[in-house]
């Protein structure tokens, strides 16, 4: 083992970052459940159960490593005297609490993964083989996961490093499921945002901010992901802070996702459906004003422009009525 770092001086730096970090991620939690149930009231939205199931998980996943963090630390410190027995503590990867707290890390990358590849399913129209391949790799990388927990519970002389190999490839296996994922669900939403603006006036678009919240989100966790391998591959003692920063900031990425790409009042099935084209045809003057079609892909709509002329006959008030679609 690398010198510097002590794996109990590792343990509560990690446990205070984490406990930031799981404030963090309470606050977010409580502000996107009253941001879902505001725009459901005003907008008459549907809840999308999928992510209330993910939100739910992470929140409880996320409170019970923590506990299981804090009670690890208190039995480290309170039970275990001098200080050479503590890290002979810490360092028994057979613990009970080492192999609870790991496993939940396990879970909690599963979920964030699964949602991730959801999304992208549901965008690309419930396409299974877009999202077969990061599915392949998420469920993968929770196999080598759960093989390293295994290990350390059941082969005997096993240390953190020993079974290095297995958690490289669980982190990334993790870390190219998620790449993957992102960068098709930005890039339907980008081709999406493309088609439209094709047909209709150019300006600012409403999907470019939501191609840079899912790039950006995809680019923390990939970061983040990196660095966890990278410190891996080093062998330091600051694998333990990077573990128990890992559950809340999973969370954290996912309720700014959520929040931020929320306020597009756009869910995930907007994406899968035509870009609306418009056309105009030659207008039909009447007493009332002007009668004209709307062409919406490949539908036409009746629509009537109604046009008053103001007292100066300068100036006019308009009024448009589209009727449903057939």
């Amino acid at each position: 083992m690398a010198s510097g770092m002590k794996i109990d001086t590792a343990e509560l730096a990690g446990l205070a970052a984490e406990g930031g970090l799981y404030g963090v991620f309470v606050c977010l939690f409580c502000v996107c459940g009253y941001d879902l149930i505001q725009r459901r009231t005003r907008f008459k939205s549907q809840l999308s159960w999928p992510m209330v199931l993910a939100a739910v998980l992470l929140i409880v996943l996320a409170t019970a490593r923590f506990s299981v963090d804090t009670a690890n630390v208190f039995v480290a410190f309170i039970h275990h005297d001098p200080r050479a027995a503590r890290i002979a503590y810490l360092a028994d990867v057979t613990q009970p609490l080492f192999i609870t707290k790991h496993s939940l890390l396990i879970a909690v990358l599963l979920v964030g993964d699964s949602f991730v590849n959801y999304r992208c399913w549901v965008v690309w129209g419930k396409n299974v083989w877009i999202v077969l391949f990061p599915i392949a790799l998420s469920f993968t990388s929770a196999a080598a996961g759960s093989y390293t927990m295994w290990a350390y519970s059941h082969l005997p002389n096993q240390t953190v490093l020993s079974e290095a190999k297995w958690l490289k490839a669980f982190f990334a296996l993790s870390l190219v499921a998620n790449a993957f994922a992102t960068s098709m669900l930005a890039y339907r939403i980008w081709s999406v945002d493309r088609q439209t603006k094709g047909g209709m006036e150019s300006g600012a678009s409403r999907l470019t901010p939501i191609v840079r919240i899912v790039l950006e989100s995809g680019l923390i966790n990939a970061a983040f992901l990196f660095v966890y391998v990278m410190t891996l591959e080093f062998g330091t003692q600051g694998l333990e802070i990077m573990s128990e920063m890992a559950v809340p900031m999973t969370g954290i990425v996912f309720s700014i996702v959520i929040l931020r790409v929320g306020h597009q009042r756009h869910d995930d099935s907007y994406y899968t459906q035509r870009p609306a084209t418009i056309s105009w045809a030659v207008a039909k003057r009447s007493r009332l004003g002007t009668a004209t079609t709307l062409t919406v892909g490949e539908s036409t709509v009746p629509m009537e422009v109604y046009v008053k002329k103001s007292v100066n006959e300068s100036e006019f008030e308009s009024h448009m009525s589209f009727s449903s679609a057939a």
